[in-house]
């Protein structure tokens, strides 16, 4: 579901598969434990996910929340999770790197 990656000065959690309602939750606490220690920018990496529930979109915001002014870059997004990020807004909280 999630992977994390510490490599010098950014923390990357790399997200796969489908993060539905119940694994948003279950990743939810630990996911916003890492961010809050990391001390560091953060990265989620899309790449390997498929389908984002409202539920994992909220954890986005929290994340976004913790940052502060560091805006969370997201990477590997497809079309179709873009799009959900711009339609709600969120995009304009996230740095969304391009392909």
């Amino acid at each position: 579901m999630v992977e994390y990656d510490e490599v010098g000065d950014v923390l990357t959690c790399r997200f796969s598969g489908r993060v539905d309602t119940p694994a948003a939750m279950d990743m939810e606490s630990e996911l916003l434990d890492k961010v809050q220690g990391a001390g560091k920018p953060v990265v989620f990496d899309f790449n390997g996910l498929e389908y984002v529930a409202s539920s994992f979109l909220r954890l986005c915001v929290k994340v976004v929340r913790i940052l502060g002014s560091a805006k969370l870059k997201v990477v590997g997004a497809s079309e179709e999770i873009r799009h959900i990020l711009e339609m709600t807004g969120f995009a304009k909280l996230m740095d969304i790197e391009s392909d």
